[in-house]
């Protein structure tokens, strides 16, 4: 009986281009990345829950729990300076609110400096009692050409009366 020889072939690679496959993962990656939109959050539900301690304590409403929002608008000039100024609480009644000129020296400072002092008086009371309630934030709705000194000034200003939340946004909804 003869040997059989096993005749061998030459080792044959599969031709896979790595390169194209790539490329295409990178411009997949950077179009979900580009145009990923987040749902938004989900709203919280106002309650308030009994003290650990047990019966005896008062229930307040969700409503007198709630931070109060102050609402600023700014107008502008077209050359960037305030045109007028109104202040109004969210929620409130009065949609135009109350004028504050256009010197945020003498009505915006001041006013705005009362109405945290009030919002802290009314804290320190619900402490007292064993609530807690946020602290009240500031919404300055600003106009598009006004200039950026006199919207630093406005933030200054809400810092300097202790708001702590402070909102700078566009009059315009669309561009927030």
């Amino acid at each position: 009986m003869g040997r059989s020889r096993r005749l061998t072939t030459d080792d044959v690679e599969p031709d896979l281009p790595i390169t194209p496959m790539l490329d295409m993962s990178f411009q997949l990656l950077a179009f979900f990345i580009m145009t990923f939109k987040p749902a938004p959050t989900e709203g919280q539900m106002a309650m308030t829950l009994p003290a650990e301690q047990g019966g005896g304590v008062s229930m307040s409403s969700p409503a007198d729990d709630k931070p109060k929002k102050y609402i600023v608008r700014v107008d502008s000039t077209e050359s960037g300076q305030i045109a007028k100024m109104s202040m109004s609480e969210e929620g409130s009644a009065a949609e135009k609110g109350e004028d504050l000129g256009t010197d945020p020296n003498t009505a915006y400072i001041p006013r705005i400096k009362a109405l945290y002092d009030a919002e802290k008086k009314r804290i320190d009371a619900a402490k007292a009692a064993g609530r807690e309630i946020p602290p009240p934030k500031l919404q300055l709705e600003i106009a598009d050409k006004l200039l950026q000194a006199y919207v630093t000034q406005l933030i200054d200003g809400g810092v300097q009366a202790g708001f702590g939340d402070i909102a700078p946004v566009p009059i315009d909804k669309s561009k927030r």
